[in-house]
């Protein structure tokens, strides 16, 4: 089985947003996250982000035109493998807030220094996070 993913890193002048994700989550327990989530079936990945950042944080943004901003892709040498896209996120409608509080235990604004020292749910965010801050 292929998880097909999306996330937003929101950046703002606060910095970066991220999601603490439910300690009772079956991937990535307690880890640090960007919002996001599984692309539907017929959902294109742009929609699904779109839908995600409002069922999530209560948001609204554009859906994005232009490639992904950084990609993860990674099998675990059995059924399952994981497809993630993300996008640098500068623009939005709304104030974002934790509207999915079983997901998200916090949803939190930190510089990159700070994003860099957190438990993140994947290693290869220590890699695209520095490159996040010119998008």
């Amino acid at each position: 089985m292929t998880h097909r993913v999306v996330v937003a890193a929101l950046l703002g002048p606060a910095g970066i947003l991220l999601c603490r994700r439910s300690p009772a989550s079956l991937a990535y327990p307690g880890s640090w996250d960007f919002p996001g989530g599984h692309i539907e079936d017929g959902e294109s990945a742009g929609d699904a982000l779109v839908r995600e950042l409002r069922e999530e944080l209560g948001i609204t943004i554009e859906r994005p035109r232009g490639a992904p901003s950084f990609r993860l892709s990674r099998g675990d040498g059995g059924t399952a493998s994981l497809q993630l896209q993300g996008w640098a996120i500068t623009g939005w409608d709304g104030v974002p807030s934790n509207c999915a509080p079983g997901e998200h235990t916090e949803i939190g604004w930190f510089g990159i220094p700070q994003a860099l020292g957190l438990d993140l749910a994947h290693h290869e965010y220590r890699e695209a996070i520095p490159q996040l801050r010119g998008a």
